[in-house]
């Protein structure tokens, strides 16, 4: 794999906005599509489930459009790494997200860049919200990077908690934002 992760600043200067669907669990694997403004295919994540020799290691698998692996994620016990394509070594870990509190009404995760000095305690991302309700806003330092909020139509009663709206803001890795956003939406 050529390019190298995670590619901070990006070089956009609007923010972009994607369209995530989770798939209804008990009828299929569990993974999100991630759709562009104009409604094409992004990219998805898959589930590959929970390793048979522990129970509490999960993996997931972030895909482009054409479905090559950009980002594989692992759960072990109470963390969360992302590795570059298909790697799991720690030379190519990307992040690490550690979970600060968890409630049913409010999370919070810190994300920790790789290359970093590890004596530094300071996170280089938090993210803050509800899961249940799709909300996450991204935040380095004081300046928000990404936010999530549930789609609503007008004159609709009922929500989907499936369909979610992101809005990543100018100068930040969309990989990079949808790999956080997976640690704080695929267990919930």
């Amino acid at each position: 794999m050529a390019s190298s992760y995670p590619v901070i600043p990006a070089p956009w200067e609007i923010p972009v906005d994607f369209k995530i669907t989770k798939s209804p669990f008990p009828f299929s694997p569990r993974h999100l599509t991630v759709y562009d403004s104009r409604g094409s295919l992004a990219y998805r994540v898959i589930d590959g489930g929970s390793s048979s020799t522990s129970p509490r290691r999960r993996v997931l698998t972030l895909f482009d459009a054409s479905g090559a692996t950009l980002i594989t994620l692992v759960r072990e016990e109470d963390e969360w790494k992302a590795f570059k394509g298909n790697a799991n070594e720690c030379k190519d870990v990307i992040f690490t997200a550690k979970s600060l509190s968890d409630s049913r009404f409010r999370s919070v995760i810190d994300v920790f860049l790789s290359g970093r000095n590890s004596g530094d305690s300071e996170p280089s991302f938090r993210m803050t919200g509800n899961p249940f309700s799709r909300y996450c806003t991204i935040t380095k330092e004081d300046t928000v990077v990404a936010q999530t909020y549930l789609l609503y139509k007008l004159k609709k009663r009922i929500y989907s908690r499936r369909k979610f709206r992101l809005t990543v803001y100018p100068r930040n890795d969309h990989v990079l934002v949808l790999a956080m956003l997976v640690t704080f939406f695929i267990t919930s």
